[in-house]
């Protein structure tokens, strides 16, 4: 037996059945009546919307002989000709399953023989935006001359992906998402005639997951109820979407209000246990929050800053292919590990105020104590030291000295290393330095130097103040010295750029002092480029000795 899904069964077959478009549909309408229908229309607007059934619509009530309130009769011959399959003179393309060069030409060599049996012949290519460069010329010319018995109507869910030149030629309807009000009725219309028993909380679900698509909520009706032979709850859908309850969820936020990290990544690793979606877990911790703050008014400000995390989060999320599971616990540890910095920021504050004010009134009583002396003394020296610190100049002489010998084996050897660094992203010590540096991307490396890049300035920055930090990490953990740079994605490719310009003059970077170097890393340096060419007896005898101070003949 032959099944027809819901979405298909239910398609909207005349004007008044379309759903949630009303202004499309009273453009066509009125089109149709007042017999000034254009000779090209486009269609754009997110999946799922009606664009294809609208257009199908629009073909059939063209040409019907008997039009009943702008509506096919259903009944003339042209109708029925027009609901055949094996109609000819409705023509449907698709254009995201090659490039269309082919179907346009033989559109363009067919457009001039008049209809079969229809009035007009209309040209229906779907998903537009998919075609080449060469068919877009190709139908340029069709659409600026069509015959008079030609219609064309291009449907797209990426309009920016149009040329110009074939929206000008067009006249272009924008289908919006789905109301909810119109989901809601549609939906429950379908299982009053399909008998489905659904609860008002689970319709919504389903709702709030099809997000303004009809198709999609349709489907996905389909599958829950066969799941649950009929009678739907909301467990039942959020047990097919892989969502947790929204008890799971404020157990969550409270979770973060209470900064309690290991809570936190405990409850991660329960929802991938049992199969829960990370990005649904995401999406319902942003409904939450917003709901706290802006619904019931909540005046919590670590509320407002976990929002714009989570508002982060799913933007990576969604347009990532890596483990979700991963990404979501690496912004988990960074959230709270900026957290952290913010109060230990908050407690050196209140400690330079508090020396200050006792420097202050030492001074008044003139009190020259050596220990104290040497304090204020410390403290200058401190603050020059940071403000010697341009890190402009670091960023640019660093990224020379990588560019100098940069190799690809060297970018394969620290791209393996990276790997290793998962093991440690855990780490109570550690871990949240570890997270830094997973976020970035190792893009050229040398011997000793390394570039990562980052999509945020922000992180950039982190890596470039505290750099000997995370070189020491690097060391410790993977027995290498690097003396790493980080760039945002907008610096590294005027980086980049830079570099191809001199590579095509001719020009070679040449290796500078680095003054960024640590006493011990130019230690470890040294050591770690005469191990390249030592044999293993040779570097016994480093290890056994101060590698400094022996000399191998």
């Amino acid at each position: 037996m032959s099944h027809l899904a819901i979405y298909r069964k239910y398609r909207p077959s005349n004007f008044d059945e379309v759903s949630g478009q009303k202004v499309v549909v009273n453009v066509l309408k009125n089109a149709i009546s007042s017999h000034n229908v254009s000779h090209a229309y486009l269609f754009t607007g997110p999946r799922g919307t009606g664009k294809t059934s609208v257009a199908k619509i629009f073909a059939r009530t063209i040409n019907c002989e008997q039009i009943e309130n702008t509506n096919m009769c259903n009944k003339c011959k042209s109708c029925t000709n027009s609901i055949s399959k094996e109609c000819v003179d409705i023509i449907e393309i698709d254009a995201a399953s090659n490039n269309g060069v082919d179907e346009i030409r033989e559109l363009k060599s067919k457009i001039n023989i008049v209809p079969t049996y229809l009035k007009y012949k209309v040209y229906i290519i779907d998903e537009v935006h998919m075609l080449s460069i060469g068919a877009f010329n190709a139908l340029l010319k069709t659409l600026e001359e069509p015959p008079a018995h030609a219609i064309f109507i291009l449907a797209t869910t990426e309009i920016h992906k149009v040329p110009a030149t074939i929206l000008s030629r067009c006249q272009v309807l924008e289908f919006k998402k789905i109301s909810k009000l119109d989901m809601k009725n549609r939906i429950l219309e379908i299982c009053s005639k399909e008998k489905i028993e659904i609860s008002l909380d689970a319709l919504e679900e389903i709702i709030d997951v099809s997000d303004g698509c009809m198709r999609d909520a349709l489907s996905l009706l389909e599958k829950i109820s066969s799941y649950c032979n009929n009678k739907i709850t909301l467990e039942d859908v959020r047990l097919v979407c892989g969502k947790p309850s929204k008890d799971n969820i404020l157990t969550f936020v409270e979770y973060f209000k209470n900064n309690d990290v290991n809570k936190c990544i405990e409850l991660i690793n329960d929802f991938y246990q049992q199969n829960y979606d990370m990005l649904y877990v995401v999406e319902d911790m942003i409904r939450q929050l917003d709901c706290l703050i802006f619904k019931n008014n909540v005046s919590d400000k670590s509320y407002n800053s976990l929002l714009s995390e989570m508002i982060e989060i799913y933007d990576k999320m969604k347009n990532s292919s890596v483990n979700k599971k991963i990404i979501f616990e690496i912004y988990v540890l960074n959230y709270f590990q900026k957290l952290n910095e913010q109060n230990i920021s908050r407690e050196i504050i209140i400690e330079q105020k508090l020396e200050q004010n006792v420097l202050s009134d030492a001074n008044k009583e003139t009190i020259t104590k050596g220990d104290e002396k040497s304090k204020v003394e410390k403290t200058s020296s401190d603050s020059n030291v940071e403000q010697t610190i341009d890190y402009r100049e670091y960023k640019k002489l660093r990224v020379n000295n990588t560019f100098t010998n940069a190799n690809k084996e060297y970018l394969k050897q620290v791209k393996n290393q990276w790997e290793e660094l998962k093991k440690y992203a855990f780490d109570k010590k550690m871990g949240s330095k570890i997270c830094v540096l997973l976020d970035g991307t190792p893009v050229v490396a040398s011997q000793n130097y390394l570039v990562l890049t980052y999509q945020y300035d922000s992180v950039a920055s982190k890596v470039n103040s505290e750099y000997l930090e995370f070189e020491n990490i690097l060391q410790r953990l993977l027995k290498v010295s690097y003396y790493i740079v980080a760039l945002d994605n907008d610096e590294w490719k005027e980086a980049k750029d830079e570099y191809l310009k001199k590579l095509n003059n001719g020009e070679k970077y040449q290796l500078k002092e680095d003054k960024y170097i640590s006493n011990t890393n130019k230690k470890d340096d040294i050591i770690k480029e005469r191990e390249v060419n030592n044999t293993k007896i040779e570097n016994k005898v480093l290890e056994l000795f101060d590698s400094q101070d022996v000399e191998i003949k």
